[in-house]
């Protein structure tokens, strides 16, 4: 959706002074030339992020082109589209909204949260369910099943310590059968260093979970234990392809976001070799493009989100390659004692 400008003005409308063409800004008082466009363009595209992030992208983007470029809220804007186009919802309000001359910027309202007891109600049900659904049509052993979603609720874990520890609000865990457990972050990273750490949290922790299953095999001999161990490594291993959305794909945001078409060249061999179903590499396309089109295609409308600093890119990636060594080698030997 585009709008047509307005004529240009002749006078501030706050002061009177007279404008030099093509200004953005009064040069005496400050306010923003072309103050209607954007309280029309933000507005609209603030209501459009959560339904059609892609449209309020090319807003945010012509509301840019009526700000100064060297004001804060240009910046603050610039941020805000790398934020949708990099697939977060940005929730809580644009810093310094209340002096931005764009109204509707102020309107966004602080990112919900579930209370504890919301929260354990929807993780627990769809455990239950998943459980329920593993048994019936899947695995048949009410064992597994269960062992099977406790070491997904443990990766999942992960991610739910990142984002507290951020500050960020998202969803509870919620689990949907035959594609694990997801949970929705209701607020945009800082930058691409705090995804990757989120996005690193859970095959982390779900490592350990594995480690801890495969340790409880090597004591006991139990053959439920080296089965839960062999998966838990896989499903970890599978989560650090690196494309988005999954795990993998949001740390290597922090390396090089160049290094997702590798990913995507991983994805095409794992379907047509059927380690992964032809439905579920759709499904992981149809997410990842649209990221990977937007960013590859032109970073500078990213602000500062990919911009994190070489030592912190270099640690995150050297983090990523020794944990994808680590699932290897347990996979293979999980996979040879089996």
């Amino acid at each position: 959706m585009t709008y047509t400008a307005a004529p240009p003005l002749t006078h501030c409308r706050r002061c009177g002074s007279a404008l030099p063409p093509n200004v953005l800004a009064c040069p005496h008082c400050g306010l923003f030339v072309h103050v209607e466009e954007l309280e029309r363009l933000s507005g609209e595209a603030i209501r459009l992020e959560p339904i059609n992030p892609w449209a309020a992208v090319s807003l945010w983007q012509q509301v840019l082109a009526l700000v100064p470029p060297d004001s804060p809220q240009y910046q603050a804007l610039r941020n805000r589209v790398g934020a949708l186009s990099a697939g977060m919802m940005p929730a809580d309000p644009m810093p310094g909204a209340a002096r931005v001359p764009v109204p509707g910027a102020a309107t966004i309202g602080a990112a919900p949260r579930d209370t504890w007891a919301t929260a354990l109600a929807k993780t627990i049900g769809s455990m239950l369910v998943s459980i329920a659904v593993y048994y019936a049509l899947l695995f048949h052993d009410i064992g597994f099943a269960v062992g099977f979603c406790v070491l997904m609720l443990i990766h999942e874990l992960g991610h739910v310590a990142a984002n507290w520890y951020y500050g960020l609000s998202a969803s509870p865990p919620i689990f949907v059968p035959f594609i694990g457990a997801v949970i929705n972050l209701r607020q945009r990273p800082q930058n691409a260093k705090v995804e990757a750490i989120i996005g690193i949290a859970g095959p982390i922790t779900g490592t350990i979970g594995a480690l801890a299953a495969y340790a409880w095999y090597v004591n006991t001999g139990s053959k439920l234990a080296l089965e839960l161990s062999f998966f838990g490594f896989m499903l970890n291993l599978f989560n650090l392809l690196p494309v988005p959305p999954l795990d993998g794909g949001r740390v290597t945001a922090a390396v090089s976001p160049w290094i997702w078409l590798l990913g995507l060249v991983g994805l095409g061999w794992m379907v047509v070799q059927h380690v992964v179903p032809l439905w579920m590499g759709a499904l992981i396309l149809f997410y990842a493009l649209p990221r990977i089109r937007n960013t590859l295609r032109s970073r500078e409308q990213f602000g500062d989100y990919y911009r994190i600093g070489r030592a912190a890119s270099w640690t995150i990636g050297t983090l990523y390659v020794a944990l994808g060594v680590l699932l290897i080698y347990f996979f293979q030997l999980a996979a040879s004692t089996a």
